[in-house]
C-alpha cells in the first residue's frame, strides 16, 4: 500500500463512541531503569544524575495508554480495544518466560492457556484496532499539512484535496525481501513485547544544532511512532547519537556498545564529515555484526546500504514529503494548517519563510523553577548547513510514515496468516534468531569497507624502549590501520556522548579500582556524573513545537496517555541544594580515606605497593575524569541532560559532549580491564595536546607518596572539592567551544581538512608507556608516540595497543606518562577504548 486506506476514514463514518475501561489492573506497579549497572561508589547518587539514570514506567500490555476521552478522540477515533473474554477484563493475561530464550523466540507450546497470542477472538479484535491505529496515525500526519481524513468525515474530498493528498507522500516501498524481514520483526516484537529502537548516527545537522535536540528529525519521527507502538505493547525509542563536528567512525569502532545493541533501524547521516563511502559501509556492517539484532538499514543522505540486501538484510529509504500549502503572507499563513505555516513560501514571499526558519526557543516559564543564567532567545547553532525545526519536522514525518506503512503491511500479513492457520501463527513467520544470525554470518562477503592500505600508521621510528611483544608474540603496532576490523564485531567504551546507558558504556565501567576501592580518585568530590539536575521533568510544552488545539497533533491522535512520574520530587522539593555547606560542615568533612575505610574497600596490600614502588603497575591515584555534560545524556528524548541552572538554553537539549580521562607523570598508571577479546585487537582514541592543569597540584612524587589526595579532610578537603568543581566548569566551557569550532569546519562551501585536528603533544616532550597484563610493551617519547598515531579523519587520531588475532581472552591494559622524564607537565587523555 502506497497510501493510507480511507476505508475507516470515509466521509460517511461517524464519531467514535466512548468505551471506558478500568485501567487499574493494567498499570505497571513500579518504574524501571534502562540499565541495572551501578558504578561502585555511586549507589547514593541523586535522581536523574548520570550515575543513577532516569527511571520510567515500562510498556507491559495493550491497555495502559488507552485514552478514549482525549481531546482528539471524538474527531479522529482512538485505540478502542477491550479484552473480549470477561474472565480477563482488568487482568494481565499469562505469558511465557520470554527472557529464558535468545531473542525471546519462545516455542508455540510455551504460550500458556489464556495467552492473548493464541486467543482467536482477542487476536481478531487486536489486529482490527491495531490496523485502525496505524491508519489513523498516517491520516494525522497527512492532516498536519491539510490532506488527512479524520474518522468523523468532517473534510470535503474535493478534486483539489485528493490531488494534493496524492502528491503529499510517495512511499519508497522496499523490496519484497526487505519488507518480509520487517514483517517478521514487527510480528515478533508485538507477540513477545520486545522493544523497538530507531538509531541515528551522524553530524551536527542530524544532531539538531540550530533546531534543538528534540526537534531533530529522528525524534520528530519518534514523537509520532512511540504512542503507536505503546498501544501494541512495544516500548519504542528513537536515539540520536549524532555528534557535532564529527562523523560516525569514532562510535562505530566500538561496534554497537555506544549506540545500543538492540537497534532495529539504523540511519547514517554524516555526509558533511564523512565523504568516504567505506566509512558508511563500516557504520552499517558494525550495526549488523556487533549488535544483538540485524537492523533495517536506511538509505539516503549519501548512504547506500543496498549491497547488504544481497546477504538478506532489510534496506530501504524513507522518501520525502511532496506537498505543502504555500505561504503568501503573514495573514494568509494564519489560515494554513499549523505545521504547514512558513514551510514553503511563494517566490515573492521567500523572506517570510527565511525569517521563520529558526524558531526554536530556549525556555518556557514555569512556576517552580527560574534559571540562574539568562536564557538565550533562540537555540544556538544556526548555520546555512543546519536545518531549522520545520525542515526537521518535515523530514521526521516522512521517516515516520515509512515505518507506519511497513507496520501496516505487517499487520495485514499477520491477519492473513492467522485467518489461514489460526493463532499463534507458525514460528517460521516470526522467530528472528536464525534470521539475524544468517545475515551476521554473511557480512564479511560484502565488499566496500576500507582497504588494507587506507590509513598508514606514522613513519617508523623507534622510541626509548619498544619490544612490541607479549608472551613472545609480536603485537603489530606499525604498518596500516587493520582492515580486518571490518569483519569482526567490535566493542568499546567512551566518555563522548550522547551514548546509550551513559554510565555502563563509559570508560569508568572498565577502569580497575585503586587501592581505596575507587575507579575515580575524585568520586567523593561531586564529579559531573554524580550531579542531579536543578529542576525535574517534564519540561513545559513548547508552543513553537506543539500545535495548539484544535490543530492536528499526530502524537495526541495516536493517543498515548502519559503516566505521572511519581519517582521525582514534588515541586517544592526540586532544587538539588545539597552542595551548599555551612562553615561548620566544611570543617567537619571527612577525608576520602575515612570514607573508603568505612565502606570497607581499602586494599592494604595495594596501598603498601603504591607507597613502596611508584613503578608498580597498579591503578594510580592522580588520574582525572572529565565526564562532560551532567545528567542522563542517552540520546533519547526521555533523557534529562544538562538541566543546570547555569545552562543558558535549557530547551536546546543538545547532548553532544566530549569527556575524557587524563593523566600526567605523577598520576600513576591508568588500568583498564578489557574482557572477552576474541580477535586480538585493542586500540584507542587519544588526545595528547592538553595542558596539565591541576590534577596533581601540590604533588612532588608519583601518587603523592601512595596517598594521593585521600588524606585531606575538613577545609582542605572542601577546597579540593571546590577546585575540582571549577576545573569541571572550565572544561565544559572549553568543550563547548571546541565543538562549535569543529562544526564551523563542516561548512560544505569550505574545504574541510579531513586529515586535520590537533597536534600530538602541546606540552613539551614526554614518555608514554603502556603495559599488557603487567608487562610493559612500549615506552615512546613524543616523536615515537606521534609516529604511531593513525589519523583516520578530522580530530580522529587512533593508537593500536594490540593487533594479533591469535591473542584472545581477558587483558589488563595499563598506560601512564613516565615519571622518569624531566617534563612533569606532559598530559595524555583517552576518550575511547576499542577492542575486538
Amino acid at each position: 500500500k502506497n497510501k493510507p486506506s480511507t476505508a475507516v476514514s470515509s466521509s460517511s463514518s461517524s464519531a467514535a463512541a466512548v468505551h471506558t475501561v478500568d485501567l487499574d489492573g493494567y498499570l505497571p506497579k513500579s518504574m524501571v531503569n534502562a540499565s541495572d549497572y551501578v558504578l561502585p561508589g555511586t549507589e547514593n547518587a541523586p535522581p536523574l544524575s548520570a550515575a543513577k539514570g532516569r527511571p520510567y514506567y515500562p510498556i507491559i500490555n495493550h491497555f495502559q495508554n488507552r485514552n478514549p476521552t482525549g481531546s482528539y478522540a471524538k474527531k479522529w477515533g482512538y485505540f478502542d480495544l477491550e479484552d473480549p473474554d470477561p474472565k480477563w477484563k482488568g487482568k494481565m493475561r499469562p505469558q511465557p518466560d520470554f527472557g529464558a530464550v535468545p531473542n525471546r523466540d519462545v516455542k508455540l507450546t510455551d504460550f500458556p492457556d489464556g495467552a492473548w497470542q493464541k486467543d482467536k477472538e482477542y487476536m481478531t479484535r487486536f489486529l482490527e484496532e491495531a490496523k485502525k491505529l496505524v491508519n489513523r496515525t498516517i491520516e494525522a500526519v497527512y492532516g498536519e499539512w491539510g490532506v488527512g481524513i479524520p474518522q468523523d468525515g468532517s473534510v470535503e474530498l474535493t478534486d483539489e484535496f485528493m490531488v494534493n493528498r496524492e502528491a503529499f507522500y510517495k512511499w519508497p516501498k522496499p523490496s519484497d525481501q526487505s519488507l518480509d524481514g520487517m514483517t517478521r520483526r514487527f510480528i515478533h516484537h508485538i507477540m513477545t513485547g520486545d522493544s523497538f529502537k530507531l538509531v541515528l548516527g551522524g553530524h551536527s545537522a542530524a544532531a539538531g544544532h540550530g533546531a534543538g535536540f528534540n526537534a531533530s528529525y529522528v525524534h520528530q519521527a519518534g514523537l509520532v511512532l512511540e504512542p503507536v507502538f505503546a498501544h501494541l505493547g512495544v516500548e519504542f525509542r528513537s536515539y540520536n547519537f549524532a555528534q557535532g563536528g564529527m562523523g560516525t567512525f569514532q562510535q562505530a569502532l566500538a561496534g554497537m556498545d555506544l549506540r545500543g545493541k538492540d537497534a532495529d533501524m539504523l540511519i547514517w547521516d554524516s555526509s558533511m564529515t564523512e565523504k568516504s563511502p567505506p566509512l558508511t559501509n563500516f557504520f552499517f556492517r558494525q550495526g549488523l555484526l556487533a549488535g544483538n539484532r540485524a537492523p533495517f538499514l536506511y538509505s539516503g543522505g549519501g548512504a547506500n546500504p543496498a549491497a547488504f540486501e544481497a546477504i538478506g538484510a532489510s534496506v530501504g529509504g524513507y522518501g520525502e514529503l511532496g506537498y505543502s500549502p504555500i505561504t503568501t503572507s503573514e495573514e494568509q499563513a494564519k489560515t494554513l494548517p499549523w505545521a504547514a505555516r512558513y514551510n514553503k513560501c511563494e517566490s515573492g514571499a521567500s523572506a517570510l519563510c527565511t525569517a521563520q526558519e529558526y524558531d526554536g526557543k530556549c525556555w518556557v516559564e514555569r512556576e517552580d523553577f527560574t534559571p540562574e543564567a539568562k536564557q538565550q532567545e533562540l537555540v544556538g547553532g544556526q548555520a546555512k548547513w543546519h536545518p531549522g525545526p520545520k525542515k526537521h519536522r518535515t523530514r521526521g514525518r516522512a521517516l515516520a510514515l515509512s515505518v507506519l506503512f511497513m507496520l501496516q503491511h505487517a499487520l495485514d500479513k499477520w491477519e492473513e496468516l492467522g485467518t489461514e492457520s489460526g493463532y499463534p501463527v507458525a514460528e517460521q513467520y516470526w522467530h528472528v534468531t536464525d534470521f539475524y544470525n544468517s545475515i551476521k554470518e554473511k557480512v564479511p562477503t560484502v565488499e566496500g569497507c576500507y582497504s588494507d592500505d587506507a590509513w598508514k600508521i606514522g613513519q617508523s621510528r623507534r622510541g626509548l624502549r619498544e619490544n612490541n611483544q607479549i608472551y613472545g608474540r609480536r603485537l603489530d603496532l606499525e604498518g596500516f590501520w587493520p582492515s580486518r576490523l571490518c569483519n569482526i564485531p567490535m566493542h568499546g567504551r567512551s566518555l563522548w556522548g550522547p551514548r546509550v546507558n551513559p554510565m555502563e558504556s563509559s570508560l569508568l565501567s572498565i577502569l580497575k579500582p585503586n587501592a581505596y576501592g575507587d575507579v575515580d580518585p575524585n568520586i567523593h568530590d561531586n564529579p559531573d556524573y554524580m550531579k542531579g539536575p536543578d529542576y525535574f521533568p517534564p519540561d513545559r510544552a513548547a508552543p513553537w513545537s506543539t500545535p495548539p488545539e484544535p490543530e492536528v497533533n499526530p502524537w495526541e491522535i495516536a493517543g498515548s496517555r502519559r503516566l505521572q512520574d511519581k519517582a521525582h520530587a514534588s515541586n517544592g522539593e526540586q532544587a538539588n541544594s545539597g552542595n551548599f555547606l555551612s562553615d561548620t560542615e566544611k570543617g567537619a568533612l571527612p577525608s576520602a580515606e575515612e570514607v573508603a575505610k568505612a565502606r570497607g574497600t581499602v586494599n592494604a596490600t595495594a596501598l603498601r605497593i603504591l607507597a613502596e614502588d611508584p613503578d608498580a603497575i597498579v591503578p594510580g591515584l592522580g588520574l582525572e575524569v572529565l565526564w562532560g555534560l551532567p545528567g542522563v545524556c542517552d540520546g533519547t528524548t526521555h533523557g534529562w541532560c544538562d538541566k543546570s541552572t547555569t545552562t543558558d538554553c535549557l530547551y536546546s537539549g543538545a547532548q553532544d559532549n566530549r569527556g575524557m580521562i587524563c593523566f600526567n607523570p605523577l598520576s600513576g598508571w591508568v588500568v583498564f580491564d578489557v574482557k572477552e577479546v576474541k580477535h586480538g585487537f585493542i586500540g584507542a582514541r587519544m588526545e595528547s595536546w592538553h595542558k596539565s592543569g591541576d590534577l596533581t597540584k601540590g604533588w612532588n612524587e608519583v601518587n603523592n607518596g601512595g596517598k594521593g589526595n585521600y588524606a585531606k579532610e575538613g577545609l582542605e578537603r572542601h577546597l579540593l572539592q571546590k577546585e575540582k568543581q571549577e576545573r569541571d566548569a572550565m572544561y565544559l566551557e572549553e568543550m563547548s567551544h571546541r565543538i562549535e569550532e569543529d562544526m564551523l569546519l563542516e561548512d560544505p562551501s569550505t574545504a574541510r581538512r579531513l586529515g586535520g585536528g590537533q597536534s600530538c603533544g602541546a606540552s613539551g616532550d614526554y614518555i608514554f608507556e603502556f603495559a599488557i597484563n603487567g608487562k610493559i610493551v612500549a615506552s615512546w617519547d613524543k616523536d615515537a608516540f606521534c609516529s604511531h598515531y593513525t589519523r583516520t579523519g578530522y580530530n580522529l587520531d587512533l593508537i593500536k595497543f594490540m593487533d594479533d588475532e591469535k591473542m584472545t581472552g581477558d587483558f589488563e591494559l595499563a598506560m601512564r606518562m613516565s615519571p622518569t622524564h624531566s617534563n612533569k607537565q606532559g598530559t595524555m587523555c583517552i576518550t575511547h577504548l576499542y577492542w575486538g
